[in-house]
């Protein structure tokens, strides 16, 4: 009875955000960092380390296999060491760094209209989409990053410049705008499961 129950256990379970990244690959991520190894050698990196992730949860009989977010890194211009004040210190990625006895990590700042101009996940889908078996496709799972992040985490009147933005409505609504684009683009290249993760309202 016992195995039973851990085999097929009587409610829904998985796997949220990112899986740990092996060492290899934040070793690789450390050296592009430095100027110690080149984008395509990250690239591989991250190749092999997918791959790797994919047949274990396959091995595991996982049915929300996904890539472990193993490629996800910021691919924005950051502002580097922003000032504390500009954050709530309640949020808990923010009031953990400040325990910690450090300040903010580097942010990113709305200075523009915000608009959708090329997909930022549907390789990373495709390349997931390859290494897992025609029938199992519509199981995996592909996480983007929640819509409200960068809005929730800056105190009233920090989140965009008041010139580009008069109002929580219209910045949110290009935010919709976009990412209706995104999830378009992914169901059209056959992803049917979709997670957004944020770990702050988790």
């Amino acid at each position: 009875m016992a195995a039973d129950l851990h085999r097929n256990p009587p409610f829904r379970a998985e796997h949220l955000g990112s899986l740990l990244r092996p060492h290899g690959l934040l070793e690789t991520r450390e050296a592009v960092e430095k100027g110690k190894a080149s984008k395509q050698q990250l690239a591989s990196a991250e190749d092999k380390a997918v791959r790797q992730i994919v047949d274990l949860q396959l091995k595991l009989g996982y049915h929300a296999v996904s890539d472990g977010e193993y490629r996800r890194h910021n691919g924005f211009e950051t502002v580097k060491n922003p000032d504390v004040d500009l954050f709530r210190p309640y949020m808990p990625d923010i009031s953990a760094f400040l325990e910690a006895g450090h300040g903010p990590v580097d942010s990113v700042f709305c200075v523009g209209k915000i608009k959708h101009v090329d997909s930022t996940y549907v390789d990373q889908w495709n390349f997931l989409k390859s290494l897992v078996p025609e029938e199992r496709l519509g199981e995996c799972k592909l996480t983007l990053a929640a819509p409200n992040w960068y809005h929730m985490r800056y105190k009233e009147g920090n989140a965009y410049p008041e010139s580009i933005y008069s109002s929580d409505e219209e910045y949110f609504a290009d935010i919709a705008k976009a990412y209706q684009i995104e999830l378009q683009i992914l169901y059209d290249h056959g992803l049917r499961n979709v997670q957004f993760d944020d770990p702050n309202l988790a």
